[in-house]
C-alpha cells in the first residue's frame, strides 16, 4: 500500500512539476528610460552612457506626433497605431487604492482623436502586453511645482488608460539648487525600479524637463551649469541600474519622446534612441519603417517591445527596430543628422525662390507673347540662358548633396558656386542644339542611377524626403517624381524631333514606371500612377487614337489593376511590407472603412495644399502660359511626349496625395522647354 502511494506522489509530481515550470515567467523585463529633450551633443558630456552605448546601438529617432515634435502628442504616439494628438489637460494620472494607476481624463485623449485622420488606436502597448498576461509600471514624473507633468505615463497604459504598478507621487525631493525647488530621488527610483512587478518598466528621470521649463529665470550660464549636473545624475542613475541586470533578459530603451533642447543643439529635431540588452549589437539602428541606416520612428518602439517579449503588434503600424554591427562612432552619426537638419532648414526656403524665380520667368514671357514682341537674335540669347536655369537648377540641387554639406552657410556657398557654373555653361553652350536633351538626359541619368543604388546618392536633396518630417524615408518623394517625369518628358520631346525615335521614350517611361513604382526601388505609388497616365496617353499618341469615354475607363481599370500587382508583389516579395503593401493588409483586415480613411486623407492632403502652398502660384502661372502659348504647335511628332507628360503631371495631382507638388515642377519643365521651342 506505501509503495502504491509513492508511485502515486511521484507521477503526480511528474505531472506537476513540468506544468508549474511552462507556468512561470521567464523574468524578461524591458526598461524604457525616458530622458525627454536629450540630444546628441549632452551624451558626449555622460561618459557611462557612452560606455552603454558601445555595447549597445544608437540611431535618431523622428518624435513627430499629428502636428508638432513636442509635448505630449509624442509620447502617446510611441504607445498607439499611428501618429496620435494630446494635450496637457488630457493627462490626469492618478494612483488608485490598489496600486494601479489610471488617467482619469482618457476620454479626453479619445475625444481628442476622434477626428485624427490617422484613425490611431491608443493603447496599444498597454494592451498587447496585457493579452499576453504582461504587466506594465511607471516611475518618476515630470512634474513643476504648479503642474502634474506625467506625460512618460502615456506609453505603458492601455485602451482604457490603465498601469498595473509604479510611482508617479512620492518619487521626488526638495531641493534648493534645482529647477522649481524639485529634483527627482534617482536612489529611491532605482529600488523601486529593481524591484518592480513590471514587465516594461518605464522611468521618467523627469529633471532635464523641468531645468528646459526654467530656463527663463535663471542665467544662460547657470542654465548650462544645472544642467550639466542632471545630466550627470541621470548618467549615474542609468549606469547603476545596468549595473544590476542580466543582459540575457533584459532590453534597455534610453531616448527623448520629444525633440531636444535647441537651445543645447539646433539641429535636433530628431532624437537621440539607444538600445542595450539581449539581442541588440554594438553598431547603429535601423527598422523597416525608415529601411534606412541610423533612423528609426517613435511607432517603432511599441513593435520592437513587442518582439523582445513575443507579444502581438495588433494595432501597431511600426516595425521592430534592429541594430546593425557597424563600427559607427558619436561624431559620425552627429555629422549625419547635422547633415539631415540642414537640408531640412533650408528645404523650403530653396524650393519657394526655385519656384518664384520659375514664376517670374514665365510670367515675363506671358506679357512678352500677349503683346507681340520680336525678340533679338541676343535677346534670345539670353532668354535660353534664363530658361536652362530653371531646367538645370534642380539636377545642381542634387549635386549639392553629394556634398554631405552640414550647415546652412555651407550649403548657401556651394549653392551660389554652383549657380554661376551653370550660368558659364549655358553661355557656352547657348547655340547648341542639343543643350536641354543633354541636360535633361544626365537629370534622368542621376536619379535612374539613385533609384537603383535605393537612395544613397542623392538622399540629401531638396528634391529628395525630409525624415524630420517622417512622411517617408526611402523611395522616391513627390519633388523627385516630378523632375523626374518632367526631365523625361523634355528629353523625349528632343529625341523626338532630331530622330524622331519614338521607342527611346517609350523605354526610359516603362523603366521610369518600374523604378518609380517597385517596393524595393522608388514605392511611391500615386507617382507610379502619374507614370502610367503618361505610358498610357503616349501610346495613344503612337498609334493616332483619340481620347474617348471607354479608353479612359480603361485606363483607370488599368491604374487599379498594376497598382494592385504592385501591391501583391509588395506583399509576396517584401518581409516588411512598403505603404502600398501595409495600405492593402490594413484595408484586408479593417475593410473598406480604411480605405476610405485613406482615400479622405490625401484628398485633404491636396487641398490643404492648393490653398497654402506656393506651388499652386507656379502651376496656376503654367496653366495660364500653355493656354496663352497652345497655338504655336508645330510637330506632331515631338508634341506627342509633351501631351503624354502634361496628362501624366495632371493624372499626378488627381490620384496623389502631395500631388500639387509632382504637377507643379513637371509642369514647370514642360512650359520651360516649350517656350524654348517656340523662339527658336
Amino acid at each position: 500500500m506505501k509503495v502504491r502511494k509513492l508511485l502515486l506522489f511521484f507521477i503526480l509530481l511528474i505531472i506537476i512539476i513540468p506544468s508549474i515550470a511552462f507556468g512561470a515567467k521567464d523574468n524578461k523585463k524591458v526598461y524604457l528610460i525616458v530622458v525627454n529633450k536629450l540630444t546628441l551633443k549632452d551624451i558626449e558630456t555622460m561618459e557611462k552612457l557612452k560606455d552603454i552605448i558601445k555595447e549597445g546601438s544608437i540611431g535618431l529617432m523622428n518624435t513627430r506626433g499629428t502636428s508638432g515634435y513636442s509635448g505630449a502628442e509624442s509620447f502617446l504616439t510611441i504607445n498607439s497605431s499611428e501618429k496620435s494628438y494630446a494635450n496637457y489637460s488630457s493627462i490626469d494620472f492618478k494612483t488608485m487604492d490598489d496600486d494601479k494607476i489610471v488617467n482619469r481624463s482618457f476620454s479626453r485623449l479619445i475625444n481628442l482623436n476622434e477626428n485624427n485622420k490617422y484613425t490611431p488606436y491608443l493603447g496599444a502597448i498597454g494592451d498587447n502586453l496585457h493579452s499576453k498576461g504582461l504587466k506594465t509600471a511607471i516611475y518618476g514624473n515630470s512634474n513643476l511645482e504648479d503642474m502634474q507633468l506625467n506625460t512618460s505615463a502615456l506609453i505603458p497604459m492601455d485602451s482604457r488608460g490603465l498601469i498595473d504598478y509604479g510611482n508617479i507621487d512620492n518619487i521626488t525631493i526638495e531641493t534648493e539648487d534645482y529647477p522649481f525647488l524639485i529634483k527627482t530621488d534617482y536612489s529611491k527610483m532605482l529600488k523601486e525600479v529593481e524591484n518592480s512587478l513590471g514587465d516594461l518598466i518605464v522611468v521618467d528621470t523627469g529633471d532635464i524637463e523641468r531645468i528646459y521649463r526654467y530656463k527663463d529665470y535663471v542665467s544662460n550660464e547657470e542654465f548650462k551649469m544645472i544642467r550639466k549636473e542632471i545630466l550627470l545624475d541621470i548618467d549615474r542613475f542609468i549606469e547603476s541600474l545596468i549595473k544590476g541586470l542580466s543582459k540575457e533578459n533584459s532590453f534597455v530603451i534610453i531616448t527623448s519622446p520629444n525633440s531636444g533642447d535647441m537651445t543645447i543643439d539646433s539641429n535636433s529635431k530628431l532624437s537621440p534612441i539607444i538600445l542595450w540588452g539581449n539581442g541588440v549589437e554594438n553598431g547603429t539602428l535601423t527598422s523597416q519603417t525608415t529601411k534606412k541606416d541610423n533612423i528609426v520612428s517613435n511607432i517603432d518602439i511599441g513593435p520592437t517591445i513587442m518582439d523582445f517579449f513575443g507579444a502581438s503588434t495588433d494595432n501597431m503600424s511600426g516595425n521592430k527596430i534592429n541594430s546593425i554591427r557597424k563600427n559607427i562612432k558619436l561624431i559620425d552619426l552627429m555629422k549625419e543628422n547635422n547633415q539631415i537638419n540642414t537640408v531640412s532648414k533650408v528645404r523650403y526656403n530653396t524650393l519657394y525662390y526655385y519656384g518664384l524665380f520659375s514664376m517670374i520667368s514665365l510670367g515675363i514671357v506671358i506679357i512678352l507673347i500677349l503683346v507681340k514682341v520680336k525678340l533679338s537674335e541676343v535677346a534670345k540669347k539670353y532668354i535660353k540662358v534664363l530658361f536652362g536655369m530653371v531646367i538645370i537648377l534642380p539636377t545642381v540641387f542634387n549635386f549639392l548633396s553629394i556634398l554631405r554639406l552640414e550647415s546652412v552657410y555651407s550649403f548657401t556657398l556651394f549653392l551660389l558656386l554652383f549657380i554661376l557654373v551653370s550660368i558659364f555653361i549655358l553661355w557656352l553652350t547657348k547655340k547648341s542644339s542639343n543643350q536641354i536633351m543633354y541636360i535633361s538626359g544626365v537629370s534622368i541619368f542621376i536619379i535612374i542611377s539613385d533609384l537603383i543604388f535605393k537612395g544613397n546618392i542623392i538622399k540629401y536633396s531638396v528634391l529628395s524626403y525630409d525624415p524630420t518630417i517622417g512622411a517617408r524615408y526611402y523611395g522616391i518623394g513627390n519633388e523627385m517624381v516630378g523632375f523626374f517625369l518632367g526631365s523625361i518628358t523634355i528629353f523625349s520631346i528632343n529625341i523626338l524631333r532630331k530622330y524622331k525615335r519614338k521607342i527611346i521614350p517609350l523605354i526610359l517611361l516603362i523603366l521610369g514606371t518600374i523604378l518609380v513604382g517597385h517596393p524595393r526601388y522608388g514605392a511611391n505609388v500615386g507617382g507610379t500612377m502619374a507614370f502610367i497616365v503618361t505610358l498610357v496617353f503616349y501610346i495613344m499618341e503612337i498609334f493616332n487614337k483619340e481620347l474617348n469615354i471607354k479608353r479612359l475607363l480603361i485606363s483607370l481599370l488599368l491604374i487599379v489593376f498594376l497598382v494592385f500587382v504592385m501591391g501583391y508583389i509588395d506583399i509576396k516579395i517584401n518581409s516588411n511590407t512598403t505603404h502600398l503593401g501595409n495600405t492593402l493588409l490594413l484595408v484586408r483586415k479593417n475593410g473598406l472603412y480604411y480605405l476610405r480613411n485613406v482615400i479622405f486623407r490625401k484628398i485633404l492632403m491636396n487641398i490643404k495644399l492648393v490653398g497654402n502652398s506656393f506651388w499652386t502660384y507656379l502651376l496656376l502661372i503654367n496653366m495660364i502660359f500653355h493656354s496663352v502659348i497652345f497655338g504655336s504647335r508645330k510637330d506632331n511628332t515631338d508634341w506627342m511626349a509633351r501631351v503624354a507628360g502634361i496628362a501624366g503631371a495632371i493624372g499626378g495631382f488627381l490620384l496623389n496625395d502631395s500631388g500639387l507638388i509632382l504637377t507643379a515642377i513637371c509642369m514647370n519643365l514642360i512650359s520651360t522647354e516649350l517656350y524654348l521651342d517656340y523662339i527658336e
